[in-house]
């Protein structure tokens, strides 16, 4: 994470106009979270409280939505238009947006995953003086939907993001006009009559 933070040095002036380079930044940091976070969560104090709770869940998530997600989107912004020839996507102002609602839905989504997590561990390892259990599953179970509720906000924050990426995609794909379409490596028309063999074609 360091080192990809670091090979940032000196550019961080273009996040202010180039969107992919937030996909970036932000996963880099949603991966050096997520590693600390599982490195942690291995302690047996701490796993104990965390163990079969939302918080794994939590965890899980602000890697494969935070880190493998975002650092993807980020990548397909960069090759899609090049692969069909063109210089950018048809409209960066829908990747900025896309990295917003993006990055807003995996934040709800794992901080209502965090705080249900602790809040049920918490739940089930509370004991009264003679040893009975305080609450039982069901009784956590009906703590948990406020932010089950905020997770499914956080969800569906990061699915349409989905959707603004895939219109994006097809008028970048259909709605531009090539400016570089491919040139053959060797032009046939291109002989040099006196070497009798093909001359490299330019551009």
């Amino acid at each position: 994470m360091i080192n990809g933070i670091m090979t940032m040095s000196g550019a961080w002036h273009k996040l202010r106009t180039d969107p992919i380079l937030k996909f970036m930044v932000v996963s880099l940091s949603f991966y050096g979270m997520s590693t600390f976070e599982g490195s942690m969560m291995s302690i047996r104090t701490v796993n104990a409280l965390s163990h079969y709770t939302d918080w794994t869940v939590g965890h899980v998530h602000s890697g494969a939505l935070g880190w493998v997600a975002m650092i993807t989107f980020g990548s397909l912004y960069y090759l899609i238009p090049r692969l069909y020839g063109r210089t950018q996507m048809a409209n960066m102002r829908l990747v900025d947006l896309h990295f917003w609602i993006a990055t807003l839905g995996v934040v709800l989504y794992i901080a209502s995953m965090w705080i249900a997590g602790v809040m049920q561990g918490l739940m089930w390892r509370a004991t009264e003086a003679d040893g009975t259990l305080t609450y039982s599953f069901v009784e956590s179970v009906k703590a948990t939907y406020p932010f089950y509720v905020i997770r499914l906000a956080g969800g569906l924050m990061f699915l349409s993001g989905m959707c603004v990426m895939a219109w994006n995609t097809w008028i970048t794909v259909r709605g531009q006009t090539r400016v570089n379409p491919e040139v053959p490596l060797f032009s046939p028309d291109a002989i040099d009559p006196a070497l009798r063999r093909p001359v490299m074609a330019t551009a």
